[in-house]
């Protein structure tokens, strides 16, 4: 994540406050009669709790979300679209609001990070909040959770002899958000109900009536949107007072919430339709609330476990005093103590993550997924292109969750043609000064067709890079011919137009950058047209190599499958084979540069220069020892990733290393306790989970989430084309479990079982592919099934 220069309220410790939202009640920090006895009932009972999920999938909590640390401690929740975190204590919630089209900005490449013409910023959609007449003094037995094997938010206490349930879920069937309101006795809710636009934003228009609440306004870059609460009492009344509705002696409250705005994946509509989208958001929550709340539920879940029940993992098993211990108290024990299923938990959480925030029909996962609460956040909530929106979909393939990688294709369709006009506008080819053919990116953009910071000229081949992976996890031979192919033809053309001879007869790929540093003087610079603003550009960057060869070779291989482009396959082969690959430095590192002038001291959170071990596979462990061993240098260096991220990536290629010691070291930096007090941007010395296992960046950046999850799949069980590697990276503190579900490259899906820190058994199933060789230590084994076919293996 790179630095520009600090635009207003950047670094203000309350940027993760929602504006001028107060708490709705003093914060509970002690609640008289404790809740264990609530959660060791909730656990034994899941019926009564409203779920039936394990207890190793729940977040779990005997203190309230403070409404100015939502970011941190609120629960989130979402169906791709409409994303919320639940935050509050007893006397209420506050449910902040986002939809994932809600951006400002537009198509101008000028580089500037800001403003509405430009790249713009994602924006906090609106804030929902009930208030509620019960005094936290009275209340006992409080407890809040998440489970993430159901998707379900449940708030529980009691007080005055009564006790109260709320219930919250994101519906992707139903594209709303139910929240609901419960008590053991009838008549005993009373309160209000309050929609607020994101942010203080001014010019909206609220409506109010007994049944519903609704929300229009428009952004100042002309985007519409709109919020629709349908609101259904059971008992009581509900009338409307000052813009409000205020319910009185309800026995049940349920909101079901829906949200929209105008635009639409279409440069020729400058990606907006013009339409109001109060009128489909409106249909959405009165179709849903005509439904009763266990209905909606169940639609919900069994649409939500269809994705997130195709992976176990299994790491051991911690004790009952851990189970019953609330989730961040468990965090800061595991420090200390192992609790190996606060390991799956955070594993599992990911995958939570993901089928909430990527599904079809929304947009890819930015930095903050669809969980941002203000209109200026960090970087602009936006899609980093360097690293960060990519290992959002690390984990996609490989952990059975294929169908959440639509979004980023779907996206890339959309914005490519504007990409296309802006790079076309840019960057010229070094040999006559002509305009390039194709696209490529800058190192953030919105979903407008527009580009923020820096140019990365081969952040096209990156992108590539998940459509060939996709197809090697999936083999759809439909999506590698009508998706995947025309882009990755296109960026090989690109590279055709600007590739230049090194002086010695290798080709390199010009004007480049290793983000996101300056290492001082460069060799020689080819201009074809990009800005830079302090960073050093130079030729022959490592990072541009490996990502040119990669896209090269991924085409290649494409061409081949599909039997097509016999004579352009020549051209790029030709190519791919000038290209000048990155070369061991004076101290046994991988270079970064051209030349050899990488610092031992150097501990930068990119590590930019190893994108060809991970996540790409030029250099393989398994084939290139001398060139494995300048990576292990590297890595060495370089130290533990001082932020989430970057450990995250620390911890997958010290996996792909097998060096188990070192990918759990990093792990344990993703795990480590960060407090809500840490709120400032520090990108040298963080890492670690709030209190709610969102990472800390910090501030919160979902792609750590996802990012140490798939570095735990990688310590487990890694693939190539026609390899598996089974148990890899396996660390000690994981002595005995099992996986069962994860996917492989070729076409095939996994079981694995361990015990006593060796192999029990595994089992192949052809979910397309014939043949493979499963590895596990010095044993090999070679497979050759038919799809559908399995077999068991057992050293």
């Amino acid at each position: 994540m790179h630095t520009p220069a600090p635009r207003p309220g950047w670094n203000r410790r309350t940027f993760l406050t929602l504006g001028s939202l107060t708490a709705l009640a003093p914060t509970l920090s002690t609640l008289p009669g404790g809740a264990s006895s609530a959660y060791a009932a909730a656990r034994g009972a899941p019926a009564a709790a409203g779920t039936a999920g394990a207890d190793w999938a729940r977040l779990y909590y005997e203190s309230p979300a403070r409404t100015e640390k939502i970011l941190m401690e609120g629960l989130p929740l979402g169906n791709g679209n409409l994303g919320a975190l639940v935050g509050g204590d007893v006397a209420g919630d506050v449910l902040a609001l986002n939809e994932d089209t809600l951006w400002t900005g537009g198509t101008n490449p000028s580089g500037d990070y800001g403003g509405d013409e430009n790249m713009g910023n994602y924006q906090a959609l609106a804030r929902l909040t009930v208030r509620l007449d019960h005094d936290p003094v009275q209340a006992s037995d409080y407890y809040r959770q998440l489970d993430v094997q159901d998707a379900l938010a449940v708030t529980s206490y009691t007080t005055l002899g009564t006790g109260y349930r709320r219930r919250a879920f994101a519906s992707h069937p139903d594209q709303v958000l139910v929240y609901s309101l419960t008590a053991d006795q009838p008549g005993r809710h009373s309160g209000s109900v309050q929609l607020a636009d994101g942010g203080q934003r001014t010019g909206a228009t609220l409506q109010a009536a007994a049944g519903h609440l609704s929300l229009r306004n428009s952004l100042s870059s002309q985007r519409q949107y709109a919020v629709h609460v349908a609101v259904r009492a059971e008992g009581g009344s509900v009338r409307v007072s000052e813009g409000r509705l205020r319910f009185t002696s309800c026995t049940a409250l349920t909101l079901v919430i829906a949200a929209g705005t105008d635009y639409v994946p279409d440069l020729d509509l400058n990606y907006r339709s013009g339409q109001d989208p109060l009128p489909a958001a409106r249909e959405r929550a009165t179709a849903a609330a005509a439904r009763t709340v266990p209905e909606l539920l169940r639609r919900h879940q069994a649409d939500y476990r269809k994705l997130f029940d195709r992976l176990t993992l299994e790491l051991g098993s911690s004790s009952e005093e851990q189970l019953g211990t609330p989730t961040f108290q468990r965090v800061k024990a595991n420090q200390r103590t192992l609790d190996p299923e606060l390991f799956t938990l955070y594993f599992q959480f990911a995958r939570y993550l993901m089928i909430s925030a990527s599904r079809a029909g929304a947009q890819p996962i930015n930095l903050q997924g669809i969980w941002n609460i203000v209109n200026d956040p960090p970087w602009s909530s936006d899609y980093h292109t360097d690293i960060n929106v990519q290992m959002c979909y690390w984990l996609a393939d490989q952990a059975n969750l294929a169908e959440t990688s639509e979004p980023l294709f779907a996206m890339l369709e959309a914005q490519v043609p504007s990409w296309r006009r802006l790079t076309r506008d840019t960057v010229r080819r070094p040999a006559d000064g002509e305009p390039v053919r194709g696209w490529t990116v800058r190192t953030s953009h919105n979903i407008d067709g527009g580009m923020g910071w820096e140019w990365v000229g081969t952040g096209n081949a990156w992108y590539c890079m998940h459509l060939w992976d996709h197809y090697l996890y999936t083999l759809d031979r439909d999506f590698l011919r009508d998706r995947a192919y025309p882009l990755l033809r296109e960026t090989c053309q690109y590279l055709e137009d600007i590739l230049v001879d090194d002086g010695r007869g290798a080709l390199v790929v010009p004007d480049g950058w290793s983000p996101e540093q300056a290492p001082g003087p460069y060799w020689r610079r080819t201009p074809i047209g990009f800005d830079f603003h302090g960073m050093v550009r130079e030729d022959g960057v490592s990072f541009d190599q490996e990502l040119a060869w990669d896209v090269c070779t991924r085409f290649l291989a494409a061409a081949h499958v599909l039997d097509s482009d016999e004579e352009y396959q020549d051209t790029v082969r030709g190519l791919r084979d000038r290209l000048r690959l990155p070369r061991i430095g004076g101290w046994g590192q991988l270079q970064e540069w051209y030349d050899d002038k990488d610092s031992r001291d150097n501990t930068h959170r990119h590590i930019s220069h190893l994108v060809g071990f991970y996540p790409g596979n030029r250099i393989s462990p398994h084939t290139d020892r001398e060139l494995t061993e300048a990576v292990r240098t590297s890595l060495t260096a370089r130290g533990v990733g001082p932020t989430g991220w970057s450990a995250a990536w620390g911890a997958a290629c010290w996996a792909r290393l097998g060096d188990s010691a070192m990918a759990m070291k990093h792990l344990r930096n993703l795990l480590a306790p960060v407090e809500s007090s840490r709120d400032d941007i520090d990108m040298d010395g963080g890492g670690g989970v709030y209190t709610n296992l969102f990472d800390a960046h910090p501030p919160f950046q979902i792609d750590g989430n996802i990012g140490g999850a798939s570095a735990m799949l990688g310590m487990l069980v890694q693939s190539e084309a026609e390899r598996i590697d089974l148990l890899p990276a396996l660390p000690e503190e994981w002595p005995t479990g099992s996986l069962r579900g994860v996917r492989a490259r070729g076409g095939f899906a996994l079981e694995v079982e361990w015990e006593d820190g060796a192999l029990r058994r595994a089992v192949v199933e052809s979910t397309g592919g014939t043949s493979t060789t499963v590895h596990y230590g010095s044993a090999s084994w070679p497979v050759r099934l038919r799809p559908g076919d399995r077999r068991e293996i057992r050293p």
